[in-house]
């Protein structure tokens, strides 16, 4: 509570001041200034639906606004998350009202649970331009969504008819339809056994929500219902080797709810898999401590060989400067003119990451915009740590780090596994 009562008291006092000079004033709490204003227009209350053209700004960034859409944004007004936010504002304006609200940003990071990043400084305000566009009444709101949620059943109820009318396909008891199955010829999961499978999850209109068709087969729990009793249910009739379709009435799946605004209500859905492997859990748990085991064996003979590796890379790309204290070699391609990074200074630098045959592992232009980061904060590799400590603005370097310096035990892909020595190539391009 002492946070929270800290950030509105010093939050009062930028505001006022900051009111003074920009006309803004304060409604129930709200810094609020007005473009336009029309008492004689009816006002939003809490649970009427509303839409509004709305933009966010810190100082002259947009950070949000609804022109990216194409159309306003609808908005159930609410109870206030804090005071002062927008839906305070919403409920002191009228219909066609056009606003510009202020508060500190601070109170949407304590009030998602957050720290502000470094870059921000407390207290610092964030705008928003807010036209209140069109006001639908809680009561007709709730009308047009039960409307729409009866046709959503119709809907899925005249689909699903086709098949369960149909004789070519299996229905089972819990109205799970199978529309293609080969069983496979190894042994079905029993609850708790550990499925290897591929399988999509989409709508009946094609939309995938889920695709796990590349690389190693998915892992799961036989039994486990997060996807709904329809998924697992189609999962226990396959055994291994085998593979089937399936069609998920909204029933077995997320029924009448949906699921937190992203699967609508009274949506069915295709499941396609197919088994790759079953074990128990006991089989399972032997497996993992047998792969780890080796994993380890793996782990401690690269973490052997690095130095050897090192010494062949430098040999091989003409590189003799003696290694830092810490172990890291640090090659200077390019002067920087600007200034030195020193702790708590904020750095921007472009990097690429290479393992030592190499062979390209990441780069700042996958991203196509610079890494940030905190001088001191150890946020980043210790590496790039030293290394940028080395350097001035505009400066590029190559970087030979051992393992140690690096990403350490930790694998990252087949490219870069644990304990495995990498080169990056720096550029200092920036620093606050």
């Amino acid at each position: 509570m002492k946070r929270l009562s800290l950030i509105l008291v010093v939050a009062s006092l930028v505001l006022c001041l900051f009111s003074c000079k920009n006309e803004y004033k304060n409604v129930d709490g709200a810094m609020m200034k007005f473009y336009s204003e029309n008492k004689n227009n009816e006002m939003p209350k809490i649970g009427d639906l509303v839409l509004v053209d709305v933009t966010q700004k810190i100082a002259d960034s947009v950070i949000f606004s609804s022109e990216i859409f194409g159309e306003p944004f609808e908005m159930v007004v609410e109870e206030p998350t804090f005071i002062g936010d927008i839906m305070t504002a919403l409920t002191n304006m009228h219909l066609d009202d056009h606003v510009s609200l202020i508060f500190p940003v601070d109170s949407l990071f304590y009030i998602i649970g957050e720290d502000m990043p470094d870059f921000i400084v407390p207290g610092t305000l964030t705008e928003m331009d807010i036209k209140l566009n069109k006001i639908i009444k809680a009561e007709d709101y709730e009308k047009a969504i039960l409307e729409e949620m009866e046709m959503m059943r119709s809907q899925e109820e005249a689909l699903l008819s086709l098949y369960y009318n149909d004789d070519k396909y299996t229905i089972t008891e819990d109205s799970l339809i199978i529309v293609k199955m080969n069983r496979g010829k190894g042994r079905l999961a029993a609850p708790s056994d550990i499925m290897r499978v591929f399988f999509t999850f989409q709508t009946i209109n094609g939309d995938t929500l889920l695709d796990f068709t590349q690389g190693e087969p998915y892992e799961l729990i036989c039994g486990d219902k997060a996807l709904g009793e329809g998924f697992s249910e189609g999962l226990s009739l396959v055994a291994e080797g085998g593979d089937a379709e399936f069609i998920i009435p909204s029933s077995l799946a997320f029924g009448s709810e949906g699921f937190e605004g992203v699967i609508l209500p009274y949506t069915s859905f295709v499941l396609n898999v197919k088994v790759v492997d079953i074990m128990t859990a006991e089989e399972y748990e032997e497996e993992q401590n047998r792969m780890m085991e080796q994993e380890k064996k793996e782990n401690e003979k690269r973490l052997q060989e690095e130095p050897k590796k090192i010494a062949n890379y430098l040999k091989s790309h003409n590189i003799n400067v003696e290694p830092t204290e810490s172990g890291l070699y640090y090659i200077e391609t390019q002067a920087g003119d600007g200034d030195v990074a020193n702790v708590g200074d904020n750095v921007s630098i472009n990097y690429s990451i290479y393992n030592l045959d190499d062979v390209l592992i990441e780069s700042s232009e996958d991203y196509g915009q610079t890494l940030d980061f905190v001088v001191g904060n150890n946020d980043m590799l210790p590496a790039i740590e030293e290394a940028v400590g080395y350097m001035k603005v505009g400066g590029k370097s190559r970087i030979v780090v051992p393992s140690k310096l690096g990403f350490g035990n930790i694998k990252i892909d087949d490219n870069l596994p644990a304990n495995t020595a990498i080169v990056i190539d720096l550029e200092l391009v920036d620093l606050q």
